[in-house]
């Protein structure tokens, strides 16, 4: 890119994402407790028996799924912005 270094310019252009997806994933935390409560004590099936417990490794499956998915996404795109030319993209602006 054009005055920046590969990482640099991946790091200015993903640090809002990466601060955002860290952010969803700690409300997700939350927010996924609540709602794994009030699904397990106010609607229990009559035919099955849950566990009502939290364990740290659903904690670990939730934020590794969003974290992989933001990763990839991450490399495709970096990869993408690699091969535009800026000389181009800028005077396309003109």
């Amino acid at each position: 890119m054009l005055c920046f270094y590969d990482n640099e310019a991946t790091m200015y252009i993903y640090r809002e994402t990466i601060i955002l997806s860290a952010l969803g994933i700690i409300v997700g935390f939350g927010f996924g407790w609540w709602l794994h409560h009030f699904i397990i004590t106010s609607l229990p099936p009559d035919a099955a028996m849950f566990d009502p417990n939290m364990y740290p490794l659903n904690f670990v499956f939730s934020a590794l799924i969003p974290a992989i998915i933001t990763a990839a996404l991450a490399i495709v795109v970096h990869h993408k912005t690699q091969k535009i030319n800026m000389l181009d993209a800028l005077s396309s602006i003109v």
